[in-house]
């Protein structure tokens, strides 16, 4: 595992959104779908979204959902990720951004996150 993945840089990966950071588009574009691993909850956070209209899909949201499967590897939370998601030292009160960012801490790996909160609280390495 080479990273792990916030919903923006997701859907912005998926869009060729310019708004992705430079040096994550480098390390996705360099990645395998085993390397990159996207929390099971960025598919909800995707689908909440688009219910909201505040990311618009031409294909439709099934159809987005779908490529992120085939595009990331989808990882399942597990115990040790819950209890960390929850015991993190940031300000954030958004349960998905705990999620992800446990996620990237248990395993050891970097988020790929434009967050400031995230970023600022310096509980794992960060790469945008």
């Amino acid at each position: 595992m080479k990273a792990c993945l916030d919903t923006h840089a997701v859907i912005w990966s998926l869009m060729d959104d310019l708004r992705l950071g430079r040096h994550a588009r480098r390390l996705i574009s360099a990645s395998s779908k085993a390397d990159l691993i996207v929390p099971d909850v960025v598919l909800l956070e995707t689908a909440m979204l688009i219910a909201k209209g505040r990311v618009r899909v031409t294909c439709g949201p099934e159809k987005l959902l779908a490529r992120i499967e085939g595009c990331f590897h989808v990882l399942a939370i597990d115990s040790r990720i819950a209890h960390l998601a929850l015991a993190l030292d940031i300000p954030h009160s958004d349960s998905f951004d705990r999620v992800i960012t446990a996620t990237a801490k248990v395993h050891g790996i970097p988020l790929l996150t434009r967050d400031r909160i995230i970023t600022d609280s310096r509980v794992v390495g960060i790469v945008w």
